[in-house]
């Protein structure tokens, strides 16, 4: 009877291993039946193996697995057994992102509605804080904190053993009071205070956890199985943090009649004028929660992305001083020419920054990939895409194509010029996405990048030394893409951080 047992748990555990087996193998026949290339998976984790095991950065394993198909412009992946379509023709970018918008207007990525800090479809109502206007106004505050960067840049450069400068972590420190003050309305000082609690918090909820992985995981497996592992319980006090600190704001203003020209505050108005509008079944009200998620938002994105864009244009820079000094002396010659302030307009006039800032995010784009789930059968190129099939565009691939960007890996912002713009597709160049769904901060995004380098490249000259890297190495445990070795630079002081010549 033991030996019956015995062999009857073996033969259930065959049986059920056979089972799998087929079932993963049935899933990931998906591709192959309708005819679109795609690298071999592995058993159960289809192709997000090196993923998974930390062996690379997120976006750079997707663009990894995509190179050998690189000519056909796109390529079937598994992520465990969901079929995902890889895309980085910029036709079929296009016909995702805008010609066929109805049938790819969701992200694919699974929230949990009773979340406060889930970003909510609110960009109708939250565009217009992002007009020319609005950014106007919230320059000041983000100038200050570009006065703070230039002395702590001063600070650093000058310690006793301050070969190299870690420019990156400046800028990440930059980014954190600037989201901080724009966003949150509130300042931060982490330029002057590295163990603030905004900037603790900036870089837990950056850090990749068991826990998070876990939970991408379990989303791969099933969409609805990720609730099992909400956010909130993931990082519990990031949640309660940003949720408590947004009420204080809103309730000190309120309660003490302040006013400040940051995100709250436009929150705020827009909350007000249509308290007598609301529409009961479909409005999302604007409360201290919500008003908490959009801020989060731009938080969660906009540090390391920021920061790191614009390291690697300042070592870009570094490596070619030529170019450095034109783009240092249009900074110069525009200043000199209307008063001497980084204001909104002066910053408009510098086309060189402006276009070596594009450079640096096409080399290095803030996510590089853009993610749509089908939610209607579509024809996109010669791919029949079935309703919840995920279709990630690969704005890195695009980025990195010869045949759009002649010699590729060379830093040039003439790639820029308007000129250079209407000789390529409209859809070859995707750091903030296109269509309906662009990122509605692109605007302060490319404000506050442009602010950094003016005033970095106003106040200091920047070499390579020991710590440069041609080739920047990825920290493959950072879902955005950051540097393993960080960006270090030789500093050498122009000026005094009030920007006047010493």
């Amino acid at each position: 009877m033991e030996w019956w047992s015995a062999a009857g748990w073996l033969t259930t555990g065959v049986a059920a291993l056979a089972a799998v087996f087929l079932y993963y193998e049935y899933k990931f026949s998906y591709w192959r039946r309708r005819g679109v290339p795609h690298p071999r998976p592995v058993p159960v984790l289809g192709n997000f193996e090196p993923l998974q095991l930390g062996r690379k950065n997120f976006a750079q394993g997707l663009v990894d697995q995509a190179l050998p198909f690189r000519e056909r412009g796109f390529c079937g992946l598994y992520q465990f057994g969901q079929p995902m379509l890889l895309v980085w023709d910029p036709e079929m970018a296009k016909q995702v992102l805008c010609k066929d918008f109805a049938a790819f207007h969701d992200r694919g990525v699974p929230v949990d509605e009773r979340d406060p800090l889930t970003w909510r479809n609110l960009r109708n109502r939250l565009s217009p804080t992002f007009t020319s206007g609005k950014l106007k106004l919230m320059l000041p505050l983000m100038r200050d904190v570009g006065q703070e960067l230039s002395a702590a840049v001063v600070a650093a450069s000058s310690a006793a053993d301050a070969e190299e400068v870690e420019i990156d972590t400046l800028l990440f420190r930059y980014a954190t009071d600037v989201i901080g003050t724009v966003a949150f309305g509130i300042q931060c000082n982490s330029l002057r205070d590295q163990g603030d609690q905004f900037l603790a918090m900036s870089r837990q909820v950056l850090n990749q956890s068991p826990a998070q992985l876990a939970r991408l995981v379990l989303e791969a497996i099933h969409p609805r199985l990720g609730r099992l592992l909400p956010y909130k319980w993931i990082v519990s006090n990031v949640h309660d943090f940003f949720l408590g600190l947004v009420r204080d704001t809103v309730k000190h203003r309120e309660e003490n009649k302040v006013v400040r020209n940051d995100f709250v505050q436009l929150l705020m108005q827009l909350r007000d004028q249509e308290l007598a509008q609301a529409d009961p079944d479909k409005h999302i009200a604007l409360t201290p929660g919500v008003m908490a998620a959009q801020s989060f938002i731009f938080f969660v994105a906009g540090l390391d992305n920021i920061s790191n864009t614009v390291s690697f244009c300042l070592s870009r820079l570094a490596a070619d001083t030529g170019l450095q000094d034109r783009v240092a002396a249009e900074v110069r010659d525009v200043l000199h020419q209307h008063g001497g302030e980084l204001s909104y307009e002066t910053l408009k006039k510098m086309d060189l920054l402006n276009r070596t800032v594009l450079e640096g995010l096409r080399l290095w784009s803030p996510i590089g990939l853009i993610i749509r789930q089908c939610n209607a059968p579509t024809q996109v190129g010669g791919v029949l895409v079935d309703k919840g099939v995920p279709v990630v565009i690969l704005a890195d691939v695009m980025h990195s194509d010869e045949n759009l960007f002649p010699e590729p890996k060379r830093f040039d912002p003439d790639r820029h010029t308007a000129e250079a713009r209407a000789q390529r597709h409209p859809y070859a160049f995707l750091p903030f996405g296109e269509g309906p769904r662009v990122c509605i901060a692109e605007r302060l995004a490319l404000l506050e990048m442009r602010l950094a380098l003016a005033t970095l490249l106003r106040d200091f000259a920047f070499a390579v030394g020991p710590g440069y890297e041609d080739e920047v190495q990825l920290d493959p445990k950072a879902f955005f893409p950051r540097p393993k070795n960080g960006f270090k630079l030789r500093v050498l002081v122009r000026c005094a951080p009030s920007g006047s010549p010493d």
